[in-house]
């Protein structure tokens, strides 16, 4: 039939039987079965209750349908609007004779026919009371054809949980709360953690073998900090650590202080510089061969443990034994033996190691101790140079290094230091020492660097005493006596005007004395010998008036003593012996010898008598004339008096050998204290000079001196 021809009411009850397409044809004629009237129909039937199970089953579905024809007299399957299925059958085909509406059936004979109650029965035939046509639920397993079966509909039924939009987002942001208050613990509680290394293995897959070691995974202590700190407070000479080997001893103090020091300093710690360069200080001076409190070893038959001693003794000065820390143990770097700090602030001030077999050269690091005044290392095995940078050290007062085996010129970038009152850097110059180290060789000092195979040590060169000598301001000591020291004595030693004690004889110092020492009024000794200095006294060495020491012998000095030289007044000791003649060979090599036609010349002036604390009087090998003055007889400390080979003449004076019964003699059973030419000159000729009170008696031709007690 054309869509034209439609009845307005299903064929009876066998609507169902109709095909999907005849069924959606009709529901288009009929515009009063719509969407908004099964609407109404559902809720007014929702209203009313529903007394069965099936009929409510089936009313719900037969009221969520709904029906679309479409053009070409086929009908479709289409959802509701409220999630219900709409059922759909093929309709039967009509004649084109049959135009009108087929006659509805009345309630009561459509109850008859299915044996069902009233209301049921208006129903079940698939018809409204109205006459409309409404679908049925149809068991799709009952006809060959599937037919989909409508879903009841529950307007009240919320979505589940998990599709809620808000809940969603609240629990989504709940997630990420607790992520975050995990991350910010677990930061939180490593961080905190001293003393705890936590190792990362990175695993690096290539293809290709590499040429240079894989760097070491970072512990928390190396990413604390510190490495940055010691690197930029603490290494000299732009140093850093990852260029080190590990057996470098400024790597070996840092691995300590990161991983075996018991008090785990952290970066802002304010001792953290001065524990550190002590520490270094025993990597680099060999700790272990220490003769005092530098093993921190502890050797059984199984192992050996290190950084576990604490304790050590130490055999004072008074003979009692005094209780100190071991270096590198756990205590506090200022009770460790030898380390001085102040009380208050525990700050480094002073280092005490000296004749405790100290091996090896002394760290530029050491510099970075800003507040430390002194540092005694004398009488140890230390070789190499001395560090320039110890010059920046702005509180450095003290420098004593003697007894040692360094080598080198004495950094210029030292006299900096003006706050330098007293530097010994003397015996390196043959000096015989020798200490056994950890690892079984033997240091001598005679050596450079302590081994026959590098030659004899030098000691100290340089210019020392030139004229930057006047930057020491406040120099009281300057030792620098048996080194290789060369140069002339500048006139700017004149400027020490604190100085008390210069010592730099057995040197190869040349020139002459300069007259502007005599402004050291200060001065007390003045030791020059064994050099090669030339020459006679200042005029005005009498200025000196506090000089007490005064040694120039085995030099090439000649002349006359200045009348000032008298006025010396305070002199206890003269040494003006031995006065060499040098001479230039043919292979323009000097050879000295000593010589008693060459040297100091004149007599002794009566004003001796005013050295009342004159003890050692030591002129022989000097072209000296005149008597011994009787005046001498008055040094009442005089203990050694040498005039032999000497031009001395005459006898001795009985106030000289009145000293011969009292200080003229040896207190140890030793002879030799008071020399005179007593003896025949030529073994055939009168002697030079009588003595009845000589300990020995020397021929002034052959030299020869034979005790006369």
């Amino acid at each position: 039939p054309s869509n034209n021809h439609w009845p307005t009411q299903p064929p009876s009850t066998y609507f169902f039987l109709l095909s999907r397409e005849q069924q959606l044809q009709w529901k288009l004629f009929n515009p009063s079965s719509t969407m908004a009237d099964e609407d109404n129909k559902r809720k007014k039937k929702r209203k009313s209750g529903k007394k069965k199970s099936s009929s409510r089953r089936s009313n719900t579905e037969e009221e969520s349908a709904g029906l679309v024809m479409t053009g070409d007299g086929e009908a479709e399957y289409v959802p509701d609007g409220d999630g219900g299925a709409l059922v759909v059958v093929d309709q039967e085909p009509f004649n084109g004779e049959d135009m009108s509406p087929a006659p509805v059936p009345e309630p009561e004979a459509m109850a008859a026919e299915v044996g069902g109650d009233e209301e049921e029965g208006q129903q079940q035939n698939g018809f409204t009371e109205d006459g409309l046509a409404v679908a049925m639920a149809v068991d799709a397993g009952a006809e060959d054809d599937y037919v989909y079966a409508a879903i009841e509909y529950d307007p009240d039924a919320k979505p589940p949980l998990h599709r809620n939009r808000r809940f969603r987002v609240y629990t989504c942001l709940a997630i990420v709360l607790v992520v975050a208050a995990v991350a910010v613990t677990v930061i939180y509680v490593t961080k905190g953690a001293k003393g705890v290394d936590e190792q990362f293995t990175d695993i690096n897959v290539n293809t290709l073998p590499t040429f240079e070691p894989t760097p070491s995974p970072l512990s928390d202590r190396e990413q604390s900090g510190i490495i940055e700190q010691i690197e930029a407070g603490v290494l000299q000479r732009g140093a850093v650590f990852a260029n080190m080997t590990v057996d470098d001893p400024r790597k070996m103090a840092l691995e300590w202080i990161l991983h075996y020091d018991q008090l785990q300093l952290n970066s802002d710690d304010v001792n953290l510089y001065q524990r550190y360069i002590l520490a270094l200080l025993a990597f680099s001076l060999d700790s272990l061969a220490w003769y005092y409190c530098g093993n921190h070893r502890m050797v059984n038959a199984n192992e050996t443990v290190d950084f576990v001693q604490e304790d050590c003794d130490v055999l004072s000065s008074t003979g009692l034994l005094e209780s100190h820390k071991v270096w590198l143990s756990s205590a506090e770097e200022c009770d460790w033996y030898g380390v001085k700090c102040s009380a208050n602030d525990g700050v480094l001030r002073g280092l005490e190691l000296m004749g405790n077999d100290l091996i090896g050269e002394i760290p530029p690091e050491i510099s970075q101790l800003r507040f430390l005044q002194y540092i005694a290392f004398n009488g140890n095995c230390l070789y190499g140079t001395l560090p320039p940078e110890m010059g920046s050290m702005p509180n450095l007062l003290s420098l004593e290094l003697q007894g040692n085996g360094m080598s080198g010129a004495i950094p210029e970038e030292l006299n900096n230091a003006d706050k330098l009152q007293l530097l010994n850097g003397a015996l390196q110059y043959q000096y015989p020492y020798q200490c056994a180290a950890s690892d079984g060789r033997i240091v001598n000092t005679i050596f450079s660097k302590g081994n026959p195979e590098n030659g004899y040590n030098w000691g100290f060169m340089g210019d020392t005493v030139g004229d930057n000598v006047n930057k020491w301001k406040s120099m009281k000591g300057l030792h620098l006596f048996d080194n290789s020291i060369t140069g002339t004595l500048s006139p700017a030693l004149g400027d020490l005007k604190y100085l008390v004690f210069l010592r730099v004889h057995n040197n190869a110092i040349q020139g002459l004395i300069p007259n502007e020492i005599v402004k050291l009024d200060k001065l007390r000794e003045l030791y020059l010998y064994q050099n090669g200095i030339f020459g006679d006294f200042p005029p005005d060495i009498g200025l000196m008036e506090d000089l007490q020491d005064l040694r120039v012998h085995e030099n090439e000095m000649w002349g006359y003593l200045p009348d000032t030289f008298w006025k010396l007044t305070k002199m206890k000791k003269l040494w003006l012996q031995d006065t060499l003649e040098c001479e230039q060979d043919e292979a323009d090599e000097w050879k000295c010898m000593r010589s008693r036609d060459k040297g100091f010349q004149g007599s002794i002036s009566p004003e001796i008598g005013n050295w009342k604390k004159l003890s050692q009087l030591l002129l022989n090998n000097n072209p000296f004339t005149g008597v011994l003055p009787a005046e001498l007889g008055l040094c009442k400390e005089l203990s050694r008096l040498h005039v032999h080979q000497t031009f001395i003449t005459g006898v001795v004076p009985p106030e000289i050998c009145l000293l011969r019964d009292e200080e003229l003699f040896d207190h140890t059973g030793q002879v030799g204290v008071f020399y005179a030419d007593c003896r025949p000159n030529n073994m055939t000729e009168d002697p030079f000079i009588s003595c009845d009170c000589c300990s020995d008696c020397c021929d002034h031709t052959h030299g020869v001196c034979v005790s006369d007690d």
